[in-house]
């Protein structure tokens, strides 16, 4: 099962113009299509309220939308009225052809406000209307614009957030940018967003952009693959999930069920080697042996009940080749290891480091203090590597990576993170609210799921384990950076409302467990797996 298509601002244009051709329609008809839906989906935002609504429209397509959905809204009963921030001499093409039909319905007033430069003008425009305003549309600026807002739209959107009712975008909140989900001035603030056809970039990349609940108008035609080619970017979602999630066959062992060695912990830092383990088994391996210090292991050994736990050193540092030839042993009998939380920040593991992930021909999930220890050396490394490696950075590890600053990573998460891919060859998981999974082909996914409870110590450690249990189970390494990614972000979901701010990473194996069997539950006809 496909996960959802995000699409760029770009890739949009060509999946409208693709879906026309496949309808054989004119883009008036496609611009009709739209503005019916978004007048359904205003309908039935404003369920029984009474009152009028007021539709604010640029000049362009979006305002075009605007105005068949006024159309389309009066002819149903409703009070609705129609301010421009453009000039309605400025109007033109299938836009102008809309404003025309709507203006033979007779029952919605159009009132040129393209001269109302300040917001107090917009505000008492806004609010002089009988009866009240019950919902304020926007459709002043689509997909197309970038940039700040200036004079009359930027009047008109600081009047709009001000203003009472429910608020409903049309195809993107005006002011935001539609690859980046970022403003550079103000920006409608939305309730909702009626998005044509498929999600953009800009409405999922960024968690705290002002986008309310996402709703699709259907075009008439699904905008899929076939006609956006050149999209490279999908939606996380628990369908598409739960048919990823491996089962159990009935005859399943300790031993088909997939063995994860762990190499994580030292003195001090034993913490983060237990929760890898722990999430690993409450993932569905069968199996994990954490490696540590000699001082890692005897701590280890008072918390572990269901953990096999072995050394690769006796002293704080590695060396590195009886650490080597120890970790190979242990890795013998594994069928993917987890690399990196706690381990010792020293030369001599960092050696061993570099040998393990350039060389052992086993899956593996690389974190924390092992990112380091790569560091921009990470694409010479593992760009030959023997099996599949998944890297999972947050933005500080990321910038230690490629060289650059947190500021830099997080001004492109997708850019970033598509390249490192590219250039080790790996999966990135660039971690953070709407966390980013990105192979080295371009492909892209993003999780929509943005949980400030994950925002605590040990959080990544747990998405290490539950990410190396899913190798160890034979999963492929781009579909167990997928499931893990999202499963770890419900999990975090699913305890929230318990423990608000209050979850710790300890909480979450229990709940990824639960998580994974609701999933498992929506694609009962799954097959199964180790």
């Amino acid at each position: 099962m496909d996960f959802p298509l995000v699409l760029t601002a770009a890739e949009m244009r060509a999946a409208d113009a693709a879906v026309a051709r496949a309808l054989g329609v004119p883009t008036s008809r496609l611009m009709e299509t739209a503005g019916r839906g978004v007048a359904a989906i205003v309908r039935r935002e404003l369920g029984s309220a009474t009152g009028r609504v007021t539709i604010v429209c640029g000049g362009g397509s979006n305002g075009g939308d605007g105005f068949v959905a006024a159309r389309q809204l009066a002819l149903t009963g409703l009070s609705v009225r129609v301010l421009l921030a453009a000039p309605k001499g400025k109007i033109q093409g299938d836009a102008a052809a809309a404003l025309a039909a709507l203006e033979q319905v007779g029952s919605v007033a159009v009132e040129d406000g393209s001269s109302w430069t300040d917001e107090a003008t917009w505000r008492t425009r806004l609010g002089d209307v009988d009866p009240p305003i019950a919902g304020i549309v926007d459709a002043i600026f689509g997909t197309g614009f970038r940039g700040p807002v200036r004079e009359v739209p930027a009047a008109a959107l600081a009047a709009m957030n001000a203003a009472g009712g429910r608020k409903i975008a049309v195809d993107i909140p005006s002011g935001l940018d539609a690859d980046s989900g970022r403003a550079a001035g103000v920006v409608f603030r939305a309730d909702v967003t009626a998005t044509m056809g498929a999600r953009k970039l800009g409405l999922v990349i960024d968690a705290s952009a002002p986008v309310g609940r996402i709703e699709l108008v259907d075009l008439g035609a699904p905008v899929d693959a076939q006609l956006a080619p050149s999209a490279r970017c999908r939606l996380l979602d628990a369908a598409g999930i739960a048919a990823r999630i491996p089962r159990r066959s009935a005859d399943a062992h300790k031993g088909s069920s997939g063995h994860l060695l762990v190499v994580a912990g030292s003195a001090g830092k034993t913490g983060a080697a237990f929760l890898v383990g722990t999430a690993a088994l409450r993932s569905g391996a069968g199996l994990v042996t954490i490696a540590s210090t000699a001082a890692g292991q005897s701590a280890l050994d008072a918390k572990a009940i269901e953990l096999m736990t072995a050394r690769y050193t006796d002293g704080e540092d590695a060396v590195a080749a009886p650490a080597l030839a120890a970790l190979q042993t242990l890795a013998g009998r594994a069928q993917a290891v987890a690399l990196g939380p706690g381990i010792p920040t020293g030369a001599g593991m960092r050696a061993v480091v570099h040998e393990l992930a350039a060389r052992l021909p086993l899956p593996m999930v690389i974190d924390a203090d092992a990112l380091n220890a790569l560091g921009t050396e990470a694409p010479k490394i593992l760009s030959g590597a023997p099996a599949p490696r998944v890297l999972t950075p947050h933005p500080g590890e990321m910038g230690r990576l490629l060289g650059i600053s947190i500021a830099e990573v997080q001004a492109d998460r997708m850019l970033h993170a598509r390249a490192l891919a590219a250039a080790t060859g790996a999966i990135v998981v660039l971690k953070g609210a709407r966390t980013i999974v990105a192979a080295p082909d371009g492909q892209a996914f993003i999780n929509p799921i943005a949980c400030s409870a994950l925002a605590t110590a040990g959080s990544g450690d747990v998405l290490t384990g539950l990410t190396g249990a899913l190798l160890a189970r034979r999963v492929d390494a781009l579909t167990a950076a997928e499931v893990a990614v999202y499963v770890h972000g419900a999990a975090g979901e699913s305890l929230a409302p318990r423990f608000g701010d209050g979850v710790v990473a300890g909480d979450l194996p229990l709940a990824i467990a639960s998580v994974m069997v609701q999933l498992v539950q929506l694609a009962p006809s799954a097959q199964p797996a180790g």
